[in-house]
């Protein structure tokens, strides 16, 4: 039991007031004091096994093999260490100096053949698995290249002990570098100078000839000039022997070795940058490495995104460009158009509560744009939504998001109207076609979208119903001309995630264009245009997802309205949008009495 709780205390759970030492590679590491402790609790461990069982089997007598018994009271603590490191939650979530203090103490016994190689190859737990399997788990969760380089520097040095006691030869370059760049550098000085020695040597015979053969009646040269024809002609010939061999330099460097600080790998690193503080001299760099890498990041999925998505979004969403950055804010889109993409229901919560507290109008809306631009995302495929340029949906363009319900509609500014799906302009829909391109142009195969947004759309829509219920007496969210303008824009994404949903099949995109209708119903008579329009533009987005009966019953009290509006209403899109409204319901109901 002592022994279990030395295990334990000192070894899996040591005190985090490591020595700070950092390593001529530049990566953290254990100094050599720190380095010591392990080593000596493994051997003062070992010492203590052999002496313990010793001591037992002297007064027993009736033990064979003392030894078999000490050895194996040895390695079940190892395998307990053992199975602690090859954990893949110990791997990603433990320091890099608690790990590398654990690392040293499996180290030990290996380098100084505490265990033979049987019993390493022995299986001790219950499921019998070995000690080289387990460590063998360990070493391939380390070699991962997404790690940092001191934690696949621990996996290697395992294994090359592991190899060196199987008795076998393992050397990793990584962990070697300097050793191999000086035998390198000696083996090409032995060669240059095996080179020049037969140069000289050659060089001395042709002066002793040439000192010899002189003859006077001819034509006299210096040995300036035989000394550059020669360098002229060995410079041509190495010139032409050398060509042949040069490699050309990669065109695709990233620069890396040039940055000042380096590229986050993980959320964690990206929120550490993104929360640097002002004094740091490095802010800077790492708030635009942070913008550019979060959003990749975020797309590869990783275990820590559920936990990370609420931190992350609400630091990027109250962001301030502080520094003055090229595309900061294209880039902060990005990152939270990517939360919203990967993790809906986490993003979407995280802005609704973000909308509730004292902050601008410009927040509120933008939280808005991204819960809007995530239901449009998710309701296509994502080749279709690169295709379509969803750079074009920025903060700028957040209070124009409805543009898809007026080319429906037929409301577009403009000359673009829709034409098989796709806007054109009039030149274009208007232009001639010859029948020869017609008839040659092949038919394309019909193809299927999941929608992705409609399993969610009933949680993301009442989040924003949930929002105005608990908020509605707030007068500094929704009270004055700020208010309307919220207001509007309420509606607004209200009316594009009801879209956004309609081609799901499910029986709650009925209710959800209900409990909207009724909503936008409530602010039919405004004194905001902004308010007006939205409101009408929710109820037509309505009118084609609800059931006839419930349409029906309700007739008298919007009809009238609607009449009232396509006349006298001051906005002439408010009068479009009304007759628009008003025929296209007495659609419906000829075609309800005809069925």
């Amino acid at each position: 039991e002592l022994r279990d709780a030395i295990v334990h205390f000192i070894i899996l759970s040591p005190p985090s007031s490591f020595q700070h030492y950092i390593s001529p590679t530049g990566c953290p590491s254990l100094s050599s004091v720190d380095r010591a402790v392990p080593h000596c609790v493994a051997l003062l461990l070992h010492l203590a096994c052999i002496s313990c069982h010793e001591s037992d089997s002297d007064a027993e007598s009736e033990s064979d093999d003392p030894n078999a018994t000490s050895v194996d009271s040895y390695l079940s603590h190892l395998s307990t260490v053992a199975s602690v490191w090859s954990e893949d939650v110990f791997v990603s979530r433990s320091g890099v100096l608690h790990q590398q203090f654990v690392t040293e103490f499996l180290l030990c016994p290996l380098r100084q053949n505490l265990i033979s190689q049987g019993d390493f190859q022995r299986g001790m737990t219950s499921d019998g698995t070995s000690l080289a399997s387990t460590l063998v788990q360990g070493v391939t969760l380390r070699l991962d290249i997404s790690l940092s380089q001191p934690i696949r520097m621990d996996g290697m040095r395992i294994a090359e002990a592991m190899a060196s006691l199987l008795g076998q030869h393992l050397r990793f370059d990584e962990l070697h570098p300097a050793i191999e760049e000086t035998m390198d550098g000696k083996e090409e000085e032995t060669k240059v100078d095996q080179e020049k020695k037969p140069r000289k040597g050659r060089n001395r015979a042709i002066r002793r000839t040439r000192q010899v053969m002189i003859d006077p009646d001819a034509e006299y040269f210096t040995d300036e000039s035989d000394s550059s024809s020669s360098h002229n002609g060995s410079s041509m010939n190495s010139s032409w022997g050398e060509e042949d061999s040069l490699e050309a330099y990669s065109l695709d460097d990233d620069e890396e070795d040039l940055r000042r600080v380096a590229l986050p790998r993980t959320l964690q690193d990206c929120f550490a940058y993104l929360v640097a503080p002002d004094s740091d001299n490095l802010a800077c760099d790492k708030q635009q490495a942070a913008l550019m890498e979060l959003a990749r990041l975020v797309e590869t999925k990783p275990f820590d995104l559920i936990d990370m998505t609420s931190t992350l979004v609400r630091v990027i969403l109250h962001l301030e460009d502080k520094f003055g950055l090229s595309m900061f804010a294209d880039k902060k889109w990005e990152c939270l158009l990517a939360f919203g993409i990967h993790a809906p229901l986490d993003t979407c919560v995280q802005l609704v509560e973000e909308m509730k507290g004292g902050v601008s109008l410009g927040t509120r809306v933008e939280a808005l744009s991204i819960i809007a631009a995530t239901a449009e995302r998710l309701s296509v495929s994502p080749n279709l939504a690169q295709s379509s340029q969803t750079k074009n949906i920025t903060p700028a363009s957040a209070g124009t998001t409805s543009t898809r319900l007026k080319i429906a509609l037929g409301l577009r500014e403009g000359n673009d109207r829709e034409v098989g799906g796709d806007v054109v302009t009039t030149s274009q829909a208007q232009a001639p076609v010859s029948k020869t391109r017609r008839w040659r142009q092949p038919r394309a195969d019909p193809k299927t979208t999941t929608n992705n947004f409609g399993p969610i759309a009933a949680h993301m829509i009442y989040s924003l119903f949930a929002l105005m219920a608990s908020t509605k007496e707030n007068a500094s969210i929704w009270g004055g001309s700020t208010g309307e303008r919220f207001l509007s824009e309420f509606i607004k994404t209200l009316s594009i995630m009801v879209d956004c949903a309609s081609a799901y099949p499910s029986h709650a995109v009925s209710a959800l264009a209900t409990d909207l209708f009724e909503l936008a119903w409530s602010f039919h008579d405004a004194n905001s245009v902004e308010v007006r329009r939205s409101v009408l533009l929710a109820m037509a987005t309505c009118m084609q997802m609800m059931p006839m009966d419930v349409l029906a019953s309700n007739c008298r009290m919007w009809l009238p309205f609607l009449k009232e509006s396509s006349m006298r209403d001051s906005d002439e899109e408010c009068r479009k949008l009304s007759t628009i409204m008003m025929g296209s319901f007495a659609d419906m109901s000829r075609h309800q009495f005809i069925e």
